[in-house]
């Protein structure tokens, strides 16, 4: 009789397992543990899982502990080794396996160096025996040699979740610390891997340096998870010598999950055909062909959870062909072509967590109401359009049915439109109102004052902002109906991140100054609310590049301020730096020059709300 299921013995040894005390299921483990090789990371994991349990008998921590001890030897790591077969020894002092490799892998090997007598951190039953050992007398000496260990006997697993935590500047500095850690620091940092292919010459043999280690070193290539290959050369400066480095090196990154590629459409064909003849399982796939536009020949990748192509121009029957043979499996898209439609029929959109598409709506599209409908797992929606379609009656449709209950992050930005829809903005506003888990919010129009009566967006859009309480981000164009000091009321009071776009003419101190009275009242420091505008035909943004302009709602101290500046720039703080009153003077268009109008404040001083700066002494 075949096995339907192959893995139907592990889940009987589960299931039987399940069902013992814990003391038996340790005995299991053991006996489990001396059928394997000598895995080093299975077995810290398994020996420290039974070393943990209070009811562990002496028997099975003594040959836990030498299980691991063998291990340690094996790959090199003699001071752990050292700990555990001491630990076995003040167990069963006569215990000659135990005694043997202190002996022959220890004692005599010189690469311990000989501390004092230390027991490592142990389970209640080994205290207890090693409690009554040193008082009977079995090691005469030993009382006097125990010493506080400097040294945290922390296991590999617990320094490498430690590691987890530290930015990658610490990182770096603890390369240098002879310690577990410096190995550990290497595998995080080197995790992902960025490659520049680009005339300086610097950046050109770090990159070399890296894939002449990930081909010599077997250890640090398993490490690598991301890749991203940025190529910038002209027509005259081929890729051969790079593209033969990326073939050695490629198949050696057997644990490479995400890809990031940009660079010119030819040497994007070879890179990719090297990618799928190293048989990776990719997860992520990030392409951004920098010219051409010709076809693209994908990979056959099947396993693709994350996708994003960013390019302006050619086929778009490649890539929706990419995602029809990934559809099973994509849970993220990034898609901005702005010629391209909506791809509805090659993505499973009841699959998608996370939707950022820029691009076209034709005038008959049904793309809104398909990703409303059937996009109940979305958390991010993103959407920058080229509008021809009449989409508030899809919005409508999807306020009605409660669509997205999960979202958390959405966009709607016109970059175009070709339609007079007045109720576009009024239907995104009903179907945005009181989504409490909303955490970012990005409304973006046109801001001529024509473009905004065609698309219905009035105050009675904003009217929507205090119903989402959740709101951490916002970033939206002012209605022209809607004054400063009112939309700042409009903002709710957990809004941290905030974004206004007008018309470029606005005058920036007076537009500042109209918003003093209406700031969220719990964040005490608003820095820097820039002003930016956007003409009909999309121009450059403009703002407010110098100074930090603050609006204070007091009342606070001074020495409170200056120790929020230090939280945003790491300066010194109050023995190095004096506030001063000040005031803002144009000197060009959107350029201001700080002007102290009064002398420096004492650390104690209450401030009343108004424009200060911080001047380093």
């Amino acid at each position: 009789m075949s096995v339907f299921n192959p893995k139907i013995l592990d889940a009987c040894i589960r299931d039987v397992t399940a069902s013992l005390p814990d003391e038996q299921k340790a005995d299991v483990l053991l006996h489990a543990m001396g059928q394997l090789p000598l895995e080093r990371l299975l077995i810290e994991n398994a020996v420290q899982s039974c070393l943990s349990l209070n009811g562990l008998s002496v028997a099975n921590a003594a040959k836990a502990r030498l299980m691991r001890a063998r291990a340690r030897l094996a790959a090199g790591l003699h001071v752990g080794a050292h700990q555990d077969l001491q630990a076995v020894m003040a167990i069963e002092p006569e215990h000659p396996e135990a005694r043997a490799l202190m002996v022959h892998h220890v004692a005599n090997s010189g690469k311990v160096r000989q501390h004092p007598f230390f027991i490592p951190p142990c389970n209640r039953r080994e205290r207890c025996l090693i409690g009554r050992t040193l008082t009977m007398g079995d090691s005469p000496d030993a009382q006097s040699l125990i010493q506080p260990h400097t040294t945290p006997g922390f296991s590999t697993e617990i320094w490498r979740e430690i590691a987890r935590w530290l930015p990658p500047r610490d990182l770096k500095n603890v390369l240098l610390v002879p310690h577990i850690m410096s190995r550990i620091a290497s595998e995080l940092l080197f995790r992902k891997i960025d490659l520049f292919f680009v005339p300086d010459k610097r950046e050109s043999q770090r990159s070399a340096d890296i894939l002449t280690r990930v081909i010599v070193d077997k250890e640090f290539a398993k490490h690598v998870k991301t890749l991203r290959v940025f190529y910038q050369g002209r027509d005259v400066s081929p890729m051969t010598f790079q593209t033969g480095m990326l073939a050695n090196a490629l198949p050696k990154l057997v644990n490479l999950r995400n890809v990031h590629c940009s660079m010119r459409l030819r040497e994007m064909l070879s890179f990719l055909r090297i990618l799928e003849s190293a048989n990776h399982r990719l997860r992520g796939m990030s392409l951004m062909p920098l010219d051409g536009t010709a076809e693209l020949q994908f990979p056959r990748f099947r396993h693709i959870t994350q996708f994003s192509y960013v390019s302006t121009g050619g086929n778009p029957a490649d890539v929706q062909e990419f995602l029809q043979q990934n559809k099973p499996s994509i849970r993220s898209i990034f898609l901005h072509n702005q010629h391209w439609t909506f791809p509805s029929e090659t993505l499973s959109i009841r699959n998608l967590t996370n939707l950022d598409f820029l691009g076209l709506f034709p005038s008959e599209s049904r793309a809104f109401a398909d990703i409303l409908s059937n996009g109940h797992q979305l958390e991010s929606l993103r959407l920058q359009c080229v509008l021809n379609c009449n989409a508030s009656a899809q919005f409508r449709e999807g306020a009605a049915a409660h669509a997205l209950p999960f979202l958390r992050h959405f966009e709607f930005t016109l970059l175009g439109y070709n339609v007079n829809d007045h109720d576009l903005f009024p239907a995104i506003s009903a179907f945005l109102r009181d989504r409490r888990t909303l955490k970012t919010l990005v409304l973006s129009v046109p801001s001529a004052n024509w473009a905004q009566k065609r698309l219905g967006y009035d105050a009675g859009v904003w009217g929507v902002l205090p119903s989402l309480t959740e709101l951490k981000a916002l970033t939206a164009t002012l209605p022209k109906d809607v004054a400063a000091a009112v939309a700042m009321w409009l903002v709710p009071r957990g809004v941290t991140a905030l974004s206004l776009q007008a018309e470029p003419s606005t005058d920036a101190v007076p537009f500042v100054s109209q918003m003093r009275p209406g700031p969220p009242a719990e964040p005490e420091l608003h820095g820097a609310l820039a002003v930016r505008g956007q003409g009909r035909r999309g121009g450059r943004r403009g703002g407010l590049p110098d100074g930090f302009n603050s609006v204070v709602t007091g009342p606070i101290t001074l020495e409170t301020l200056l120790r929020w500046f230090n939280q945003i720039d790491d300066f010194g703080g109050i023995d190095i730096a004096e506030l001063k009153r000040v005031s803002l003077k144009a000197h060009k268009p959107f350029r201001y020059q700080l002007y102290s109008t009064e002398n420096a404040l004492k650390s104690s001083d209450t401030l009343p709300p108004g424009d200060y700066g911080c001047f380093l002494t």
